[in-house]
C-alpha cells in the first residue's frame, strides 16, 4: 500500500489499484464528490472510476490529489483554484477527472508529485 498526506487528509492506494481516503475535505480533495471531512477511510474507487484502468501512484498537496494509472493517464481532482488541476479551468472537482495522454503529446504520465 503507498500513502500521500495533504494538509490534514490521507490518501491512501491498495496494491490492487483502489483508492481510498480520510480526513479534511473542504475543498474536494479526497475524491469522493462531496465535501464533507471523513474520520475512516472511505472508498474512492478502483477501475471503475479509472476508465478501467488501476492507479499506480498517488501524490497530494495542501488541498489537492493526483495519480497516475497503468496506461499512463494522469487523475486528478480537489482545489483547482490556481489551475493546478491542469483541466484548463480554476474549478475544484470532487471526483477524480481524468487528464489523458494526448493532453501531453501521447506521452504516458511514470510519476507525480505535487
Amino acid at each position: 500500500m503507498a500513502v500521500a498526506c495533504g494538509d490534514g487528509f490521507t490518501i491512501f492506494l491498495t496494491e490492487q489499484g483502489d483508492v481510498w481516503a480520510c480526513g479534511r475535505n473542504k475543498d474536494g480533495q479526497l475524491g469522493l464528490g462531496t465535501d464533507v471531512h471523513q474520520l475512516l477511510p472511505s472508498h474512492v474507487g478502483g477501475r471503475k472510476v479509472f476508465s478501467g484502468e488501476s492507479l499506480v501512484m498517488v501524490a497530494t498537496r495542501e488541498k489537492h490529489t493526483a495519480g497516475v494509472a497503468k496506461d499512463g493517464a494522469l487523475w486528478s481532482w480537489g482545489d483547482g483554484h490556481f489551475g493546478q488541476l491542469g483541466h484548463g479551468d480554476r474549478k475544484p472537482r470532487q471526483r477524480p477527472q481524468r487528464l489523458g495522454k494526448e493532453r501531453f503529446g501521447g506521452s504516458p504520465a511514470v510519476m507525480v508529485a505535487c
